[in-house]
């Protein structure tokens, strides 16, 4: 099943979010949290053969999932969640995936601190975002559309500095690259001793 969204990001999945998820999704294994699942598009990218447990979740669990997750062979759980007051025990998971979620999270020093929390301290962070662009006229053009992006775009701000946040709430970047005129950011995460 193919939804609105699925059809509305095919050009941005074959400018580059298809290949930094073949990238980065197979790296994780043992027990996973995913928060924003959306569609379940990551999910083909999993290696289910190295995962005990993995939990996809979002505010709101659309139909699409729903399906997938009725029909799917593969196993894992599906959670309704706020990523800023997550239900999970400290030291949880040994990989957290997120993409294209921190744009439209309200508070993301709180989102990024429970990610913190329900992370094992020796676990990975792996993430995809767009964030504001380096250069003009992007970087300008960006800035100004926010404001009226965010009423349309269900909260998504087009000018977070992700990396910024992340280093701010004690998590050291293993790698990352910015793709798409420098839109958008993928890489791993650990967090500071």
């Amino acid at each position: 099943m193919v939804s609105f969204y699925d059809v509305f990001m095919y050009p941005l999945e074959s400018m580059g979010i298809k290949k930094a998820r073949k990238e980065l999704i197979p790296r994780a294994s043992k027990k996973i949290l995913e928060i924003g699942s959306g569609t379940g598009v990551n999910l083909k990218y999993y290696n289910f053969d190295v995962i005990d447990d993995l939990t996809l979740s979002d505010q709101v669990i659309n139909k699409t999932l729903k399906d997938i997750h009725e029909d799917s062979e593969k196993k894992f759980n599906l959670v309704e969640i706020n990523v800023e007051k997550l239900p999970f025990e400290d030291n949880t998971f040994d990989y957290i995936v997120h993409s294209l979620v921190f744009c439209s999270v309200p508070n993301v020093d709180q989102g990024i601190s429970e990610l913190k929390r329900v992370l094992k301290d020796d676990g990975e962070l792996i993430f995809i975002e767009h964030v504001l662009p380096e250069r003009n006229p992007l970087k300008k053009l960006f800035n100004v559309a926010t404001p009226t992006w965010k009423k349309i775009g269900s909260g998504c701000h087009l000018n977070r500095d992700y990396i910024s946040s992340l280093k701010k709430n004690n998590f050291n970047i293993l790698f990352h690259k910015k793709f798409m005129r420098t839109a958008f950011i993928y890489g791993v995460a650990i967090q500071k001793p």
